[in-house]
């Protein structure tokens, strides 16, 4: 037999309302997903006052909501030398200079300065173009690595629903999370193709009352199942409203749990060859270098600890390259638009060769996934001059020698080693 599972609020609340936790916590739990917030030298329409930049301001916009004042303008000061600054014009009157003082806190993560995490509390909007039918707190955590260069700043989530859900007639606590950080909860998907154009609105609910989200992460962008009956949520765009239905719509697997990770390949196999985009033109296939000592570093420009490992491979290879080394940076897991951004930025820092892998954002068809079983990156395989897998180093550690390591086992020297 079928049953509507109806959402009701707190006490105070009315039937089918969900209240917002603009800081929740639990959040946090769940991990997040980084989005970039794209940056301009052109200033965004409507700002009539700024503070005094010491450097050319970058300017960007945070967009919370569907309503006529969802869109906050951004601006960051970031001198060679000195603290970088973050101006947000939080009550959206186009002036940047009476929303504080922009001082951004900063620490080390790794070898490098990160500013945030931040956290700022906005108020979404919701509604039309020119009429907003609701708003409501919404918190995001900003951070910035310094010098990263196609993610010069990056935001997550940290806001959720609350409320309860009467399953059969008996009330459960629930859970309603978005993670494209736009604090907007109606998405919908109508194939695992078309939920690549949003992020999984979850759904948690404590079936069990013992405190925990039995039901798991229900993505409620397509239908779902509880026991033996599938559901549809109907979610308003604010995520105030919540009603799931009985639907005869099959279930569709948008976000499936993940496999066990392949192991890496092992010591001595035939590292596979590959075709990959060449920065300066034309294709690199890794057999071209049968002969030399391959340093095969899997990277992304959204990725901080590649960020942090990228400086120690360049460092090694400067030590190495005239023993018959070369290193070889093969950006995976990525967009092509932010890979051809990132390099012109700091093409200037290194020497080795860089490369787009042509599946961009498909990891299942990724040189890195479906040849070289990488499920983290960084990750570095060392290849020797036959074209056999000596090493593989994954993830990357200040004061890391493994591939220093690595390549000694080869027979290449560094200088001072004994």
């Amino acid at each position: 037999m079928l049953s509507c599972l109806v959402f009701t609020a707190m006490a105070a609340k009315a039937a089918g309302e969900l209240t917002m936790d603009s800081k929740g916590a639990v959040t946090a739990k769940l991990g997040y997903y980084p989005v970039q917030i794209a940056l301009s030298d052109k200033k965004p329409e409507g700002v009539k006052r700024e503070p005094i930049y010491r450097a050319k301001p970058q300017y960007g916009t945070i967009k919370l909501g569907n309503g006529p004042h969802s869109v906050f303008v951004v601006a960051l000061d970031e001198p060679a030398k000195g603290d970088y600054k973050i101006y947000i014009d939080k009550n959206q009157n186009g002036d940047l200079t009476d929303d504080g003082n922009g001082a951004w806190s900063t620490k080390r993560e790794g070898d490098r300065p990160m500013y945030g995490v931040m956290d700022v509390t906005l108020r979404a909007s919701y509604g039309s173009k020119m009429v907003e039918t609701s708003s409501s707190e919404y918190t995001l955590g900003l951070y910035r690595f310094v010098r990263t260069g196609a993610n010069p700043l990056l935001c997550y989530r940290e806001s959720a629903r609350t409320g309860t859900v009467s399953v059969d007639g008996k009330s459960h606590k629930v859970l309603l999370v978005e993670n494209d950080a736009d604090a907007l909860f109606n998405k919908w998907a109508n194939s695992v193709e078309d939920a690549g154009k949003t992020r999984p609105t979850w759904m948690m609910i404590d079936l069990n009352d013992d405190g925990k989200w039995s039901s798991g992460q229900i993505d409620t962008r397509a239908p779902f199942k509880i026991g033996e009956t599938v559901y549809k949520a109907k979610v308003s765009e604010d995520g105030s409203n919540v009603r799931i239905v009985p639907t005869m719509l099959p279930v569709i697997e948008l976000t499936p749990k993940a496999a066990a990770p392949k192991p890496l390949l092992k010591m001595g196999a035939m590292a596979p060859d590959f075709t990959a985009e060449k920065w300066e033109g034309g294709n690199l296939k890794l057999s071209d270098y049968r002969g030399k000592i391959v340093v095969l570093d899997f990277w992304a420009t959204w990725c901080g600890p590649c960020m942090m490992s990228m400086p120690h491979v360049e460092s090694v290879y400067k030590q190495v390259k005239e023993q018959g080394v070369q290193v070889l940076g093969v950006c995976v897991w990525d967009a092509k638009d932010a890979y051809k951004k990132w390099i012109p930025e700091n093409q200037s820092k290194y020497t080795f060769q860089f490369a787009f892998d042509p599946a961009a954002n498909d990891n299942s068809k990724s040189i890195a996934s479906s040849m070289f079983n990488v499920s983290g990156i960084p990750t570095t395989y060392v290849i020797d001059k036959e074209g056999k897998v000596a090493d593989a180093i994954v993830g990357y550690d200040k004061d890391d020698k493994r591939l220093e390591e690595a390549l000694k086992k080869l027979g290449v020297t560094f200088a001072g080693q004994k």
